[in-house]
């Protein structure tokens, strides 16, 4: 039988259709295993360059413009999918997002060049951009506004899921198959989805993640969307926020392997950093969830306490990493402790945005949060490159990421104050007489 749930957290109701607890859970494992294959995909041209360059005889160094183009495109997707959904239907966004990537991602088979596969990945990664905010948005409105955070924590689970799998599975497959086999299988699964996905982004969904169809709710996909209403505090710390959260996972993930043997590592074994840092990741990932949801059942969800403890966390491993000398287990270890802290704050950030969004902005929201992320991206690699070449010691690096962790931890708090700033203005205007 049909349900229909309202949220009054909004400032509009929150209406979903539901119809039953096993279309839930197959709707909800189908926007999970979209963002897995988003996530494979994200990181797999990371394990395809190495074998690329040495069959191409080319320095890796040469293949910037891939990684570059990855980001480009991510960052357009996540930029795009909001007002593109309220103009021509979740449905047809979703799917094509799906399509797109899986399309883009297969034709790399057929790669002869580092121009030609600089512009696959720009493409395929405009549709593992636009994906997320789709599934994620999906998935919270399936689910209901009760269960909405915990939803979307574990939906964006498949990401950190989606790398994992990639770095197990990728050595084997190339080893046997070549490194076409990674684009094979990233562009192959994702089209098997897109009917489960097409069904899962029913009409009825649909009209729901619109908010329906006239002016108004359009506005909703629109960028001004996320400033109107007294938004604006809240939208722009959520976006310092992502920007922090990204400088600092992105300026150590991608120099670890280039840290490491500074710290008693052999070159062969230095991306083992990278294994430690994405299961850490993962395994936060899964306590958070689990976390989020028992708060949820017990009627308290302290989201933004759950993540202030995860960045201490990160402050700690920072500390211990760069001041004590540690044998290689441990070195790992603290990695790991990095990692489960940092990957926490990618799902924190989607689902601090949940929480605050009504459905048909949702969307837009989580898309600029993590566009803005990007940028954060670009420019902690930097600044970690930029150290390394003034000769900066290894440990030194890793100590400079204690200050983006502690400026996101000010701002979490920050971000708590705006909400209660706006929770109590929509509750005096609900109340004022009209």
């Amino acid at each position: 039988m049909m349900a229909k749930l309202m949220d009054t957290g909004g400032e509009t109701d929150e209406t979903v259709y539901l119809t039953g607890n096993v279309q839930r859970t197959l709707a909800l494992l189908t926007c999970f295993l979209v963002i897995l294959l988003d996530g494979f995909n994200t990181t797999s041209v990371s394990f395809v360059v190495p074998r690329l360059a040495h069959e191409w005889g080319l320095v890796p160094a040469r293949f910037t413009p891939v990684f570059v183009a990855t980001n480009v495109g991510a960052l357009i997707g996540y930029v795009v999918i909001g007002p593109l959904a309220q103009r021509i239907g979740y449905r047809a966004a979703g799917v094509a997002s799906v399509v797109l990537f899986g399309g883009f991602t297969f034709l790399g088979v057929f790669s002869t060049n580092i121009a030609m596969l600089s512009v696959l990945r720009l493409i395929a990664s405009i549709g593992l951009g636009s994906v997320l905010p789709t599934a994620i948005t999906a998935s919270t409105s399936i689910m209901g506004p009760k269960h909405k955070i915990a939803a979307s924590l574990l939906v964006t689970t498949g990401m950190s899921v989606g790398s994992v799998t990639g770095g197990i599975t990728g050595g084997p497959l190339m080893q046997h198959l070549g490194w076409q086999s990674i684009f094979i299988v990233g562009g192959l699964l994702p089209f098997v989805l897109t009917v489960p996905f097409f069904r899962v982004l029913s009409p009825a969904l649909c009209a729901e993640l619109a908010g329906g169809r006239d002016q108004a709710s359009r506005a909703g996909g629109k960028l001004r969307s996320l400033f109107c209403d007294a938004r604006a505090g809240y939208t722009l710390l959520l976006w310092l926020f992502a920007f922090l959260v990204f400088m600092d996972i992105y300026g150590l993930l991608f120099w670890i392997p280039t840290l490491l043997p500074s710290f008693g590592f052999s070159a062969a074994k230095a991306s083992s950093g990278i294994a430690a840092f994405s299961l850490g990741g993962l395994s936060g990932n899964v306590i958070m969830t689990v976390a989020v949801t028992a708060m949820v059942l017990a009627g308290r969800v302290r989201l933004k306490s759950a993540l202030t403890i995860g960045i201490v966390l990160v402050m700690v491993g920072v500390l211990v990493l760069g001041r004590v000398q540690l044998s290689g287990p441990a070195v790992l270890l603290m990695i790991g402790v990095i990692g489960a802290g940092l990957i926490n704050c990618i799902m924190g950030l989607t689902a601090l945005a949940v929480a605050f969004y009504p459905t048909d902005m949702r969307a837009t929201g989580v898309g600029w949060g993590h566009a803005i992320g990007r940028i954060g991206s670009f420019v902690g690699p930097s600044i970690s490159g930029a150290l390394l070449s003034m000769g900066w010691p290894a440990r030194d690096i890793v100590l400079t990421a204690t200050l983006p962790a502690a400026a996101a931890i000010v701002t979490l708090g920050a971000l708590g104050l705006a909400g209660r700033t706006f929770a109590r203005r929509q509750s005096s205007q609900a109340l004022a007489p009209r």
